[in-house]
């Protein structure tokens, strides 16, 4: 959501390998309940549906960013060819300080 600027279902599907809609809707039903994330219903028919990071979830942006930084450093097998890169390599710029 923060990172690759989504904020509907189909485009949060689209854009993440290998998750299937009911994982995906529990997940963003999970955020809402936790208040990371608000759900917005733009229409009905057809069903569209927008969600936005709250205050809360957005105060959990340096951390994550940091858990990402550290991943890409010290666990390069989440890439095909193994090799490890920086956040900077990998989102553009650095991640937030915490």
């Amino acid at each position: 959501m923060y990172l690759r600027k989504q904020s509907r279902f189909n485009e949060f599907l689209s854009s993440v390998d290998g998750i299937n809609s009911n994982t995906l809707a529990v997940r963003l039903k999970e955020m809402e309940k936790g208040k990371l994330i608000t759900k917005k219903i733009l229409s009905k028919t057809p069903l569209r549906i927008e969600y936005a990071l709250t205050n809360k979830g957005s105060d959990l942006i340096p951390v994550l960013e940091q858990m990402a930084a550290f991943s890409l450093k010290h666990e390069p097998q989440i890439y095909f060819d193994k090799k490890t890169r920086s956040f900077q390599e990998v989102c553009g710029r650095n991640p937030a300080s915490l």
